[in-house]
């Protein structure tokens, strides 16, 4: 689907699962502090329990949602509502991508406890074929910048997605990654002497007082588990969200030194997710810059949404659940009242792709990352009319988009039908040849093959 790279088909069933105290588990501490709520936040004065519960009613009324919670947490002070859902506790419901952020969290605390060493070649953790060859490294993995495929071919998981080579050279582009999140989970496990599962509920889960709950064995691959594979609840995105901001207690920096935390933020490498945020750390995407930053991270999967900011200077988190995919667009909803009341939520807009209408007969061909292969054809090429334009896009999906050229490497795609909206996208030159090889689009790098 076009520019939805967080999407996934995986099914709504999560499962309990017991921990297994292992490692140094009880050296780490405890982040069971409760939350308050009286009714006033501690800072934005717009922001309170009544509010809070009203904006949720709307937002499941005016898009669609069945059932939709969310939370606020600011200066120690937590606002929870919901929508639509049944009575009782909450249940544990999919974090879809947002697993990725707890993932790239345990390969920091393993590596500030020495466990594990982030610039490392993967080979040197996973010996045997295919891995014991790739030179690219864990850091490389945690910021989508290792050059693997989204996912890989078929059934084949994870050895199949290594098979398929490099998108191109680590370090030097952006491209969303599930595999390569499978693959960072492989060498936590090579690292930890543990499961994934079980190093992050004992190193994590269990120590933030968060209940391990995971998407059922067998609705997923199991390879993909670190990149999709946790479940809970918005209190638990905030009791996660905690242990990075700056206003952290003594149980907090006992599971993740504050450089950690500095760390998982900041971009390894000068690669630029261009049309889905202005920066990538480990794990965390980056809206806005300088100290007006947040973090964050969306998911998409079977028919629900899961979302989050954190703004770690303030010490605010923004979440929110949904049972439907227009939850989507009940949390681009949301941000925006909420900065119109004056929580200035940094979000990214790439701008307009600049530069002069630019001829792209050149680019006509196929643009494939695994299995998910683009079209670039001519509009001629359409026997109805409907593609005006002199280039059409066919996305994995068949949509077709009318392209437009911006100047020398950048595009812009509209469906007939929506002329107004406008994604972007660019073409990587090679430095050598200046030849256009590669596109990134939706997050994605694909690679020219026909």
């Amino acid at each position: 689907m076009l520019a939805c790279i967080h999407q996934s088909e995986f099914p709504f069933c999560v499962i309990p699962v017991p921990t297994s105290r292992g490692r140094n588990t009880a050296e780490r501490g405890c982040c069971a502090a409760p939350f308050s709520d009286s009714g006033e936040c501690g800072g934005w004065v717009l922001v309170n329990s009544q509010s809070w519960r009203e904006k949720a009613g709307r937002l499941a009324r005016e898009h669609g949602v069945r059932s939709l919670r969310c939370a606020f947490y600011d200066a120690g002070e937590l606002h929870v509502a919901e929508a639509g859902a049944e009575p009782g506790p909450a249940p544990a419901a999919p974090f879809a991508s947002l697993t990725k952020l707890f993932t790239a969290t345990l390969a920091m605390q393993l590596a500030f406890d020495g466990d594990l060493d982030l610039d490392l070649p993967v080979g040197e953790y996973l010996t045997e074929p295919p891995f014991a060859e790739l030179r690219l490294t864990t850091r490389h993995l945690l910021s989508h910048s290792s050059g693997m495929v989204c996912d890989g071919p078929g059934d084949g998981g994870l050895r199949a997605a290594v098979a398929a080579g490099p998108l191109f050279a680590p370090g030097t582009a952006f491209s969303y990654s599930n595999a390569g999140f499978a693959l960072a989970g492989k060498v936590i496990e090579a690292a930890a002497g543990v499961s994934w599962r079980n190093a992050v509920t004992d190193f994590l889960l269990r120590p933030l007082d968060i209940e391990p709950a995971f998407l059922a064995v067998g609705e997923i691959p199991r390879d993909l588990a670190p990149a999709t594979a946790i479940a809970g609840t918005v209190t638990d995105l905030v009791a996660f969200a905690r242990l990075h901001l700056d206003d952290r207690d003594a149980s907090h920096a006992a599971l993740l030194d504050q450089e950690a935390v500095r760390e998982l933020a900041e971009p390894p490498f000068d690669t630029l997710p261009f049309g889905l945020a202005d920066g990538w750390g480990h794990g965390w995407a980056r809206y806005g810059n300088g100290a007006d930053r947040w973090l964050g991270l969306d998911g998409v999967g079977a028919g629900a949404t899961c979302h989050l900011r954190i703004q770690p200077e303030r010490g605010t988190v923004i979440a929110l659940q949904a049972d439907s995919a227009a939850g989507l667009g009940a949390w681009q909803d949301l941000l925006a009242q909420l900065r119109a009341e004056g929580v200035d939520v940094a979000g990214y807009a790439p701008g307009p792709a600049a530069g002069a209408a630019q001829d792209l007969s050149d680019r006509v061909g196929q643009w494939a990352n695994g299995e998910t292969v683009y079209r670039i054809r001519p509009g001629a090429d359409a026997a109805d009319g409907a593609h005006p334009g002199a280039t059409v896009l066919v996305d994995d999906d068949g949509m077709e988009y009318d392209l437009t050229g911006r100047g020398e490497r950048f595009f812009a795609a509209r469906h007939p039908r929506l002329p107004e909206v406008e994604h972007l996208g660019r073409f990587l030159l090679d430095p050598e040849t200046g030849r256009a090889d590669h596109m990134q689009f939706g997050g994605r790098v694909l690679r020219r093959v026909a």
